[in-house]
């Protein structure tokens, strides 16, 4: 009998993350070479929040209330909080709330403290894997 997958399954495990008094050439220079395009902050006190890709790229637009990006910090972007579930949680209650919400990242915590980060790639990834493995099972007969 198959369980019901948890987000500790499809979540990316011990993510890169940065500080909130980073740069934010730091944060480009960090999603570029690690590629990705969240990175999870640790806030001043203690909370977590994440700045995106697409956080960044906003800020460059002509017109921003912020005209000098390179003294930004993640801080100056990055929300007060951001979805937070514990490892355990059922992937369909993520992705119903990310669906409802519009929210493209969720932070994975173990014991308060961050232990993953799932995004809408990772959900791609997993509902792909989940089609494939439903529709195309391997047959045993494989030819090495």
């Amino acid at each position: 009998m198959k369980r019901m997958p948890r987000i500790k399954d499809v979540m990316t495990a011990f993510p890169f993350s940065i500080a909130a008094d980073a740069t934010m050439a730091h944060v480009r220079a960090m999603m570029k070479e690690h590629d990705v395009g969240h990175l999870p902050v640790k806030l001043e006190d203690g909370t977590l929040s994440v700045i995106s890709k697409r956080e960044l790229e906003r800020t460059m637009l002509p017109g921003h209330s912020h005209t000098d990006f390179e003294e930004l910090t993640v801080a100056d972007l990055c929300s007060d909080s951001a979805y937070k579930v514990d490892l355990y949680t059922s992937v369909i209650e993520v992705l119903d709330h990310m669906s409802d919400t519009h929210t493209d990242c969720v932070l994975v915590t173990r014991h308060e403290k961050l232990a993953g980060i799932f995004t809408f790639s990772d959900a791609c990834q997993a509902y792909s894997q989940s089609l494939k493995d439903e529709f195309f099972p391997p047959s045993g007969h494989d030819i090495a």
